[in-house]
């Protein structure tokens, strides 16, 4: 073993723990970074073959890895955009220039342009493989065509002899109103009337055994909606509901209720919760879609990836959805600014999917990944690496007075 050969073993380590240092100082500097993954630094030996005359020194190699697979916890915050996914997973960004790289950071905003950008200024891309847009200042309105109407017809009402044809202006029992929009956004009101018709009743016991009501539809100045109105002659404005003595809807009895809007669409109205029991006239269930002109208010994502745009009406549309990806080797991937990752062949391709998919990770919305530096961890192996540093000093000091003691000699 020669004295230079100690010299370089020490130097060797000194490198060695000043890489240790570097990625402790990496770590520590990012312990707020959103999605950051913490380096770990590994030590393996190169020594020579040695002999029976002493021993042959040997250096220390360091090896620099980034613990990609380790997840972060969760920091959960009030806005909808921000999107951390639990489990196995990336979401693909965009940067500036077209380029498609990874990454865990889904601290997320809305840009000007209506692109979800997070903090290192890379673009989340949807399913289709486009930047997520989200279209912040065209209204959108939708005309109502289908609903549902619940009510209870009061059971002890006469039944008029004989039978009328119509219920309308005046002639009818009950009246409720539902609201509509028709072809441009606008809220147009009906009223949706009823009239009982028929009453059965069994000759020997004088039990009920069966009634028919008209419902009809009505416009806002009171007229019936025209029974000849386009586009289907199905949407006549008013059907007959059999009852049987129960008070239900018999078996053979309609159930939808089709009417054409004023300036709209034709309305299928369901009519299959309503009953005649009791003694009083109530609404229970009226749900009519359609929504009246408004811009998006909010964003919802769902744990599956889609994205909702809410609007000021209350209404909500899919606006996208959000695909991530996964690698079989992820602790492979290459590190670049920003906070993202690049495939490699170590890593692998990438792999497709949905969020919540077989393989993947599911979707957290109004949370973000933290990093995975321990902070407690990384003090310790900074005070490691410090004193095993000023050991291999003390080394290095030692063999270089040895080679002075050699010099000295006459």
């Amino acid at each position: 073993m020669g004295l230079y050969g100690i010299m370089n073993t020490s130097v060797s380590g000194m490198n060695a723990q000043s890489n240790k240092l570097s990625t402790v100082a990496d770590n520590i500097s990012n312990a707020n970074t959103v999605g950051y993954k913490r380096y770990k630094t590994a030590f393996s030996s190169l020594v020579g073959s040695g002999g029976s005359s002493g021993h042959e020194s040997g250096i220390v190699n360091t090896t620099v890895v980034q613990t990609v697979r380790q997840q972060g916890a969760f920091n959960f915050t009030s806005r909808g955009t921000d999107l951390a996914i639990n489990g196995n997973g990336f979401f693909q960004v965009q940067d500036p220039q077209g380029g498609t790289y990874y990454t865990r950071a889904g601290d997320f905003v809305l840009d000007k342009n209506g692109q979800m950008v997070n903090s290192g200024g890379y673009k989340l891309l949807s399913a289709g493989g486009a930047p997520v847009t989200v279209d912040l200042n065209t209204p959108v309105w939708q005309a109502s065509n289908e609903g549902e109407l619940g009510v209870n017809l009061a059971s002890n009402t006469v039944a008029p002899i004989p039978a009328p044809g119509s219920g309308i202006p005046t002639g009818f029992d009950y009246k409720t109103s539902i609201s509509t929009f028709d072809q441009n956004g606008n809220a147009v009101k009906i009223d949706i009337v009823y009239t009982k018709q028929t009453e059965t009743t069994d000759p020997v016991t004088g039990d009920v055994t069966g009634s028919t009501w008209l419902v009809e539809a009505m416009d806002e100045a009171g007229n019936k909606i025209d029974p000849t109105a386009p586009p289907t002659p199905a949407a006549s404005g008013e059907v007959t509901l059999q009852f049987d003595g129960d008070g239900k809807l018999s078996a053979g009895s309609p159930t939808d209720f089709l009417f054409k809007v004023p300036n709209g669409e034709v309305v299928t109205l369901d009519l299959s919760k309503t009953v005649t029991a009791g003694e009083k006239f109530s609404v229970n269930k009226v749900d009519v879609n359609g929504y009246k002109p408004s811009t998006i208010q909010n964003i919802r994502i769902e744990s599956d990836g889609r994205v909702f745009g809410v609007y000021g009406s209350s209404a909500e549309k899919l606006l996208d959805q959000i695909q991530i990806v996964n690698f079989s080797n992820p602790d492979g991937l290459q590190a670049k600014s920003g906070n993202v990752y690049a495939a490699t062949d170590a890593s692998g391709d990438p792999a497709v999917g949905f969020p919540g998919d077989n393989g993947f990770g599911s979707l957290y919305s109004g949370a973000v990944e933290g990093s995975n530096v321990d902070l407690a961890a990384e003090l310790t192996e900074m005070v490691q690496a410090q004193r095993t540093y000023s050991a291999n000093t003390k080394v290095f000091n030692a063999s270089s007075e040895l080679l002075q003691e050699l010099n000295n000699l006459r």
